[in-house]
């Protein structure tokens, strides 16, 4: 049975926490280099919200990060 309250994440695209595309250039084929990510700080804490099974496997998506940075966490 499938966890409701966990996105479904079928590809490297998808963001761990929403279930949204997260814009990710690497999933999308490009370089890491030209990502919106390269440039943003990410706490240490926001990857303790990303449920073990997609650890190193999806990245989180920019909407999360600074929902995350606003409400301090």
């Amino acid at each position: 049975m499938t966890d409701p309250s966990k996105p479904m994440i079928e590809s490297a695209g998808i963001c761990p926490l929403c279930g949204r595309g997260n814009g990710c250039a690497g999933a999308a084929g490009r370089s890491h280099e030209g990502c919106w990510c390269a440039g943003e700080v990410f706490p240490q804490e926001i990857f303790e919200r990303v449920p073990e099974e997609f650890i190193g496997k999806a990245c989180i998506c920019k909407e999360c990060l600074d929902a995350f940075k606003r409400n301090g966490g």
